[in-house]
């Protein structure tokens, strides 16, 4: 288990801060459960409803390689039993390289606590630091170490039986034989020869003690287990291998249905295996770092041979955490998530921490649009799918958390202008919407606070577009949980709440008025106060009306009262609020009947779709439409082409089902390959062939002749296996457009011919 200093630095780096009460202290003396226990009593977390989901949630965030450096930690507690493992096309499990030493459970070799524990785990560490595991994103097979681990126990426990009937003299004899035998076992035997001379000075215990000869057992065969391990699988990890980089292990990330690599990751994994990339380098040059290619642009681009031998690993990006999500090591040293991850976190943050949408005032919405502006260029709505360095998300937060506390502080802390987020867009059928969205979680209480936080997210994006650009050019749109996207739907975004200008935030400043949507009635009556004061006889009702249905610009200055000669400051100031009251009044008015306009388009435009009709009768139709108002001519274009290109997906749709039944076809066959190789097992009858032959002649050069014979029949057997099962798997991901985009596969082996007649001459019949 992860200490509890160490526990507490990860919570409180996971949990924002607004989320963790000033008073609340991390109390040593508990588990890490019944301290967010006490946690979740003082605290806003009530979107967790156990204790257990939060701490699972931060054991999933701090699991990824050299987490101890990232959070600088004591390098010898133990962060995770065991490391995440992760399945390649080829149904292989990896891990990554750095993780290695995880994978052995020191608790059956060493008791848990005292100073045997300590020493084994400080030699231990000594050795994994003098290896070179290289780039942290690397990726190697994972061993099967259970089994080891066991053996390893077990030769302890039976040293420490015969130990004990030794003795001083021949303890010490086994003591330094062991010493001796160790050298040829790993490379790390003087380094730990000498670390245990440091344990014998700094311990009160004897030098050849069944204590100490169980540690320098212990650790000896651990290293020696992991020696063997990277030898037999040929993994380059100097100084226990420096064999060459033999397979190419590349990670494959998904958005959905969405497959994609880190570009500058392909280039310098295949580089370093010598394979030439000058097909595509210097187009990777010139991209921005922690850009992406589809697999299929992989396809594309690595020569067919080299992408048989490309081990292409699938790394879990589905499972969102709360608040942050868990670190991605990158190919240059650094850590990076998701761009759409990162734009969801701060969206968390603003929501669930700071709550700013709950009070947000109309003269705080400034503020927040420069925020947004401010950031527009760490989220690209021109690119593809990316990811986004660690410290850009830290520089961004950074300019987050300046803006909230110099301009929003301490205006939601008053409460001026309550207010929540408004989404008229977002009506209650998408609110149900939000609920059905999140009924994949399994804890149903947390539902109503998740559902909250996701419509405030639909809401925000909608306030924002350039926030649903980005997030529906990455494909997320489903990963954020956004409801009915307008893009998705081919219609045109259009800015549902225009957050006010700095004019109209001083106009509130001097002359206070309530919000439109509260009490529109005083606004209108005090704009139309120089008409009706000319004729006092007419009643208020009547006033009311007439200025709504007249909704015309305020009389002419002239019939307007005059303000006092005494104070020209105060005359200047009074004419600028009753203009500026007067430019909003018509911009609202303006606003409320373009809304009305779009919302009577995009009406008749949902009826003109349902009707059936060509393609021109449907464009005229619009056309007529559009033709009532400019500024929604604009808005509309989009749509027409949208319909345009839905026509033309149309006209397309046979030839896309003719591609799918080809791939179905080929698929069928590979599947029918698949099932014949695996009853008729050539590689098995291949080897009985060979072996009948070995054994009636006598002829040692026939017999090396069927040797060699069956390596090779085996060895190319097994790679056309191998062939039929990556098409399967790549045929799976849906990688391919067309038929001939899937390689075609290698010619079965047969038996020489050479093999064939010594075969007929002495067995006198056909193999």
């Amino acid at each position: 288990m992860l200490p509890n200093k160490d526990f507490e630095t990860v919570l409180r780096d996971y949990i924002p801060k607004e989320l963790i009460p000033p008073t609340w202290k991390f109390n040593a003396n508990k588990t890490h459960e019944e301290n967010i226990q006490s946690l979740m009593k003082g605290s806003q977390l009530d979107i967790f409803e156990h204790a257990e989901q939060l701490e699972i949630q931060i054991g999933d965030y701090m699991c990824f390689p050299r987490n101890v450096e990232y959070f600088k930690m004591n390098p010898l507690g133990k962060i995770a039993p065991t490391p995440m493992e992760y399945l390649s096309l080829k149904n292989k499990e990896y891990i990554y390289k750095s993780d290695l030493c995880l994978m052995f459970d020191y608790d059956g070799i060493f008791p848990e606590g005292g100073w045997q524990r300590s020493a084994a785990d400080w030699i231990l560490n000594e050795c994994w630091t003098k290896m070179q595991f290289g780039d942290h994103h690397e990726m190697i097979v994972k061993p099967d170490m259970w089994r080891t681990v066991e053996e390893i126990i077990k030769a302890l426990d039976q040293q420490d039986s015969v130990f004990k009937k030794l003795n001083t003299l021949k303890k010490e004899a086994f003591y330094k034989t062991f010493s001796e035998r160790m050298k040829s076992k790993t490379v790390m035997s003087d380094l730990i020869l000498n670390c245990m001379e440091d344990i014998i000075e700094k311990y009160p215990v004897k030098k050849y003690s069944a204590e100490l000869s169980r540690i320098l057992a212990g650790v000896a065969l651990v290293m020696g287990a992991v020696q063997d391990f990277v030898r037999k699988e040929s993994i380059h990890l100097p100084p226990l291998n420096s064999v060459s980089l033999t397979k190419p292990v590349i990670r494959l990330f998904s958005i959905d249905k969405n497959h994609f690599v880190m570009a500058h990751e392909l280039l310098k994994t295949l580089k370093n295996h010598n394979i030439d990339v000058s097909g595509f380098e210097k187009e990777v040059n010139e991209m921005p770092k922690l850009s992406t290619f589809t697999f299929r642009e992989v396809s594309q681009k690595v020569d067919k041979d080299v992408m048989k031998n490309v081990e292409f690993v699938k790394m879990e990006t589905n499972s969102l955490l709360m608040f942050k999500q868990t670190p991605i090591p990158t190919y240059d040293g650094g850590y990076c998530i998701l761009a759409v991850d990162a734009l969801r976190d701060i969206l968390m943050e603003m929501i669930l921490a700071k709550r700013v949408f709950h009070t947000i005032g109309d003269n705080c919405w400034i503020h927040v649009k420069q925020f947004f502006k401010s950031i527009e260029s760490y989220f690209d709505q021109t690119r593809g799918v990316y990811f986004i360095d660690l410290k850009d998300v830290k520089t961004i937060k950074e300019s987050w958390e300046n803006i909230y506390n110099t301009h929003l502080k301490q205006s939601l802390a008053n409460h001026y202008f309550r207010k929540s987020l408004s989404m008229d867009s977002f009506a209650a059928k998408d609110l149900k919407k939000c609920f059905k969205e999140i009924s994949k979680y399994t804890e149903p209480v947390a539902i109503n606070h998740l559902a909250v936080a996701l419509c405030q997210i639909n809401g925000t994006v909608r306030t924002f577009p350039m926030l649903l650009k980005f997030i529906h050019k990455q494909g997320a749109c489903d990963r954020l949980s956004i409801v009915g996207c307008e893009l998705c739907d081919g219609k045109t975004l259009v800015e549902e709440f225009a957050p006010i200008t700095e004019e109209e935030s001083l106009q509130k400043k001097t002359n206070p008025l309530s919000s439109e949507e509260t009490k529109p009635e005083p606004e209108e009556l005090n704009a139309e106060t120089p008409e009706l004061s000319a004729d006092t006889t007419e009643k208020p009702t009547q006033k009311k009306k007439k200025s709504k249905k007249s909704k015309q610009p305020t009389p002419p200055e002239e019939n307007k009262p005059k303000e006092s000669n005494a104070c020209p400051k105060c005359e200047r100031a009074g004419k600028f609020t009753r203009e500026a009251n007067e430019k909003l009044r018509l911009s609202k008015i303006e606003v409320k009947q373009l809304k009305k306009d779009l919302i009577r388009n995009q009406l008749e435009n949902e009826e003109i779709k349902q009707k059936v009709m060509d393609k021109d009768e449907r464009i005229r139709m619009l056309e007529r439409l559009l033709e009532e108002k400019d500024d929604v001519i604009k808005k509309q274009t989009a749509v027409i082409e949208d319909l345009r290109r839905v026509e033309e997906k149309e006209d397309n749709q046979t030839v896309i089902d003719e591609e799918t039944a080809k791939i179905e076809s080929v698929k069928t066959n590979l599947l029918g390959i698949k099932g014949i190789l695996h009853t008729e097992s050539p590689v098995t009858k291949c080897t009985e062939v060979v072996n009948r032959l070995i054994m009636k002649t006598k002829n040692k050069e026939i017999k090396q002749m069927a040797g060699i014979e069956m390596r090779r029949f085996t060895k190319e057997a097994t790679e056309y296996m191998e062939g039929v099962e990556n098409r399967l798997a790549m045929i799976q991901c849906n990688q391919f457009d067309a038929a001939e985009e899937i390689p075609e596969l290698p010619e079965f082996p047969v038996f020489s011919q050479g093999f064939l007649e010594a075969y007929k001459n002495i067995l006198k019949s056909s193999p």
